[in-house]
């Protein structure tokens, strides 16, 4: 006899929204932050029940080493896994620059959290 049961993941867009907000709001008075901006999957609309968190953030006096910024932007409270990418103004206008995709998708389907004034200067890039 086959006991197996199937569980369907699922996410809760507008509470997981709410938290990403509180999250950014928290994170903005921690550090000296621009602009928090969800992208991938959650912004396209295109997120499965497994799907992550990915966020922009662009912030000034950052630690050099990627996995030092991580370390700070992340947060394990969440209620769904956060990818923070993390950079200053001129790394992200370095890889607009140079068309990286990653940066690309985000000035098309960003939703900011916090900075909006901020990110669409970038989106126009007026800085």
């Amino acid at each position: 006899m086959n006991t197996a049961e199937v569980r369907y993941l699922k996410i809760r867009f507008d509470d997981v929204l709410k938290r990403l907000h509180s999250y950014a709001r928290r994170k903005a008075k921690e550090r000296n932050v621009r602009t928090i901006v969800l992208v991938g999957s959650l912004a396209k609309g295109t997120y499965t029940g497994t799907s992550d968190a990915d966020i922009l953030i662009i912030a000034d006096d950052l630690p050099s080493n990627i996995l030092d910024r991580h370390t700070i932007f992340s947060d394990n409270r969440m209620p769904i896994d956060l990818e923070p990418h993390v950079y200053t103004a001129e790394e992200f206008l370095n890889l607009l620059r140079l068309g990286d995709r990653f940066i690309l998708d985000t000035l098309r389907f960003g939703i900011p959290l916090y900075g909006k004034r901020f990110f669409n200067q970038l989106k126009t890039s007026n800085l």
